[in-house]
């Protein structure tokens, strides 16, 4: 390695191996940078960042230049939502989807939708009466394209796929305060080359039959699977897993927090299915990235680099 004081050295002072040791660096740093180059924009790539938002939800894609936030997080956690969005250098949306009106998944919404240019916001089937969700839908009538989750919805984001899927019959559109809001949830499904992932909401049992009974097997089979619910028993049951046969499962929860989260008996259940498992208050913000053929977490060492 050259010293830090050959910088200071007249071209005629420096040696032949000097000069090799130079070249030497300059190719490693090449090297080094062409292996970053994985967490950085590219239409060849989707990147899936799991924010670390404690005890609740948002999960930022990015694909070419096409951005989809997934939930918004719990008010108390604004700051650490605006530091994540921040780190990745993101200021504007493709699409915003809010799966259910619970407020560990839509307490932000409404600062994303007047402090960064959201191109379209998805709201969920579950409708709330509370004064902050009509705050959110105001916000985002004045600010965006507002569209109603329903199950057949398909757009494109970048070269990746993205299919809606509500569990038919499951949950109270109009109860957002209960746990039947949980089985409203909106999922996606989202396909990228060879790839499949899964994104669960807050998707409980009941919601997971119906969707395997609406879809099947074979269409719900992937690669990486959001767990649903942070990781709470009521979900992620083994019929599910049974299905989707994930490599990769992520898990959304606070550390230490109060619920238990994740839970034993789904943690056993993944394993029972061989699924590597990350979860945010182990590890901090989960960073995925496929080229459509295999899908790898992206080490700590390159989180940084803005988007």
């Amino acid at each position: 390695m050259v010293k830090r004081s050959c910088r200071f050295q007249t071209p005629l002072s420096v040696t032949a191996g000097r000069v090799l040791s130079l070249l030497l660096g300059v190719l490693l740093l090449l090297r080094l940078a062409t292996s970053l180059n994985f967490a950085k924009p590219d239409e060849n790539y989707l990147y899936v960042y799991v924010l670390d938002v404690g005890q609740s939800d948002a999960v930022l894609l990015r694909c070419g230049e096409k951005t989809m936030l997934i939930d918004a997080a719990t008010a108390t956690e604004e700051h650490a939502l605006r530091a994540e969005l921040s780190r990745y250098g993101i200021k504007h949306l493709d699409y915003l989807v809010l799966t259910h009106p619970h407020e560990d998944h839509v307490g932000n919404a409404r600062w994303v939708i007047e402090s960064l240019e959201v191109e379209t916001v998805l709201l969920p089937v579950a409708r709330s009466d509370d004064y902050m969700y009509d705050l959110i839908c105001d916000a985002a009538a004045k600010n965006a394209l507002v569209k109603t989750a329903e199950s057949g919805q398909t757009f494109l984001l970048g070269a990746a796929k993205v299919d809606v899927l509500i569990a038919s019959g499951c949950g109270d559109s109009n109860a957002a305060t209960d746990e039947d809001a949980n089985n409203a949830s909106t999922v996606l499904r989202v396909q990228f080359g060879e790839q499949v992932l899964l994104f669960m909401g807050d998707a409980e049992a009941e919601a997971e039959l119906s969707l395997l009974s609406a879809y099947g097997a074979q269409y719900l089979d992937c690669d990486f699977l959001k767990v649903g619910h942070h990781g709470s028993a009521t979900s992620t049951t083994a019929l599910l897993l049974a299905a989707t046969t994930p490599t990769v499962a992520a898990i959304s929860c606070g550390r230490q927090n109060t619920y238990g989260f994740p839970h034993e008996d789904v943690l056993e259940n993944l394993a029972a299915f061989q699924a590597h498992v990350y979860r945010t208050d182990q590890s901090g913000t989960l960073v995925f990235g496929t080229d459509g053929k295999e899908l790898r977490l992206i080490p700590p060492s390159t989180k940084g680099l803005s988007l």
